[in-house]
């Protein structure tokens, strides 16, 4: 029989999403039942596809695989990143850059105050330069062409709110 449709599997991809629902993002099947269901609280959707558009969505699913393996790359590197801070800060601050050049989210950077927070008031030269890459990598973030959707005042509203919490946990 001759399917009119096909399905892809979609997750919101951020810090919160969980490696199984970001290892189907973007993944196409011919049946909406060959997917897992979700047992989480991921925001994730099974989207119907016209066989005339599986083409389009063929490609549209590389990007997608791709961001979803550069959120899990992230997250390895400020893991990584974060176990190295005390005893190897250069290395550190380079794999936070790595990290953050993919995606950078205020959770993250608060899990890195509280674990290192004394650390960094003991170390303020690390601190600061720390603080200065977050900032700018943050910042940098809103110029992404995923925030050009966003009204521009919004936009600005949700960098410098973002700025602000960062000075404040690397004070």
């Amino acid at each position: 029989m001759f399917r009119r449709a096909v399905y892809q599997y979609y997750t919101n991809v951020n810090y919160r999403t969980c490696e199984q629902c970001l290892s189907w993002h973007g993944v196409i099947r011919r049946r909406a039942e060959a997917f897992p269901q979700p047992v989480d609280a991921c925001e994730s959707s099974i989207l119907r596809i016209s066989r005339k558009d599986l083409r389009l969505y063929r490609e549209k699913s590389k990007q997608m695989r791709l961001r979803a393996q550069g959120e899990l790359r992230r997250r390895e590197l400020f893991e990584e990143a974060l176990n190295l801070l005390a005893n190897q800060s250069d290395e550190a601050l380079e794999l936070f850059g790595r990290a953050s050049g993919i995606d950078l989210y205020i959770p993250d950077i608060e899990r890195l105050a509280e674990r290192h927070g004394r650390f960094l008031q003991e170390h303020s030269g690390v601190k600061d330069r720390l603080r200065t890459q977050l900032l700018k990598a943050y910042s940098d973030k809103f110029g992404w062409r995923r925030y050009e959707r966003l009204p521009e005042v919004m936009r600005l509203q949700r960098e410098q709110a973002g700025m602000d919490r960062i000075n404040e946990l690397l004070r």
